[in-house]
């Protein structure tokens, strides 16, 4: 039995295939630049593979939506953007919903639609991406920890997510918090600002802009303050996780959150990681807890 799990990043999409004992197969990467254009060939390569399940990536999360019933809203919702644009997850998700297979395929959660986070902390949709919950589960499940801090330090964006006996229960995305490049959430005075100003405010404003000294700090005070109140030990990853100069770092020969996916097809579909099943259980859509004011007419298209 074979289990697939892919890592959507920026640079590149990293593909993992484990069989029933949870043994890596396969591992391979694919430049993200490609993919609009090669997405049908990557998933044939997948499937050639024969697997029983596949853990599709997911952006800002679906609670275990199956392939055949992902369309258009759901694709937005799961990138939070037009969902006929060309975008690298746009493109591998259409592609698979194009050709018809017998492998189990299906969305995974991203932090907020969790339920094991409290209500009370979904202020933000972006409390950590689905890449970051599978990135969580592998080291619950490789490493068997139950208490951590996970930061990850990508080239841009960063993110924290807290895991509380072997359940997440807190997380901040990187569109919450800075990044070496991305300057994160917007100050809403320069949100007011811009719209004053009459210029519309675009997802590519929070990709730059960040200081990097000033995100490290921010990164370093809400993990070493976590870790503090949690007891629970700081661990690093990503490409640029040499930069935080906290926390555990654990070399590994791929990426975690892509094994992290092929688990979690493992756990739903019976193989050998099915008794963490319960660390996602999940509901609602990465829309559904905002409690600002007008929300709800903002939202109200994709209730249709």
């Amino acid at each position: 039995m074979i289990f697939a799990g892919i890592d959507p990043g920026s640079e590149s999409y990293a593909i993992s295939l484990i069989n029933e004992i949870g043994s890596l197969v396969r591992y391979y990467e694919i430049p993200t630049m490609v993919l609009p254009h090669e997405s049908i060939k990557l998933v044939k390569e997948i499937l050639d593979y024969n697997p029983i399940c596949i853990a599709l990536p997911s952006g800002h999360g679906l609670p275990f939506t199956s392939v055949d019933e992902i369309g258009d809203r759901e694709i937005f919702l799961m990138t939070l953007a037009d969902p006929n644009i060309d975008g690298p997850l746009h493109s591998t998700l259409r592609a698979f919903r194009f050709i018809r297979s017998s492998s189990r395929a299906f969305t995974i959660p991203s932090v907020v639609e969790l339920d094991s986070v409290p209500s009370f902390r979904k202020i933000w949709i972006d409390m950590g991406t689905a890449e970051k919950v599978a990135s969580a589960f592998f080291y619950v499940s490789y490493f068997n920890l139950s208490n951590f801090i996970l930061v990850e330090m990508g080239r841009h964006f960063s993110s924290i997510v807290l895991v509380k006996d072997q359940r997440i229960i807190d997380g901040f995305g990187g569109s919450v918090i800075p990044g070496i490049k991305s300057i994160g959430s917007l100050d809403g005075e320069v949100a007011y600002l811009f719209n004053k100003a009459g210029i519309k405010i675009t997802k590519d404003m929070i990709y730059f802009g960040s200081n990097k000294e000033r995100a490290l700090e921010i990164i370093e005070i809400l993990s070493q303050s976590l870790s503090s109140k949690y007891s629970a030990k700081i661990i690093v990853s990503g490409p640029a996780k040499e930069e935080l100069k906290v926390g555990e770092k654990i070399d590994l020969p791929f990426k975690e959150s892509s094994v992290g996916s092929a688990m979690i097809a493992s756990s739903l579909c019976g193989g050998a990681y099915r008794d963490k099943a319960e660390m996602l259980k999940s509901s609602g859509s990465p829309i559904s807890f905002l409690k600002m004011k007008r929300w709800d007419e903002v939202i109200s298209w994709t209730k249709i």
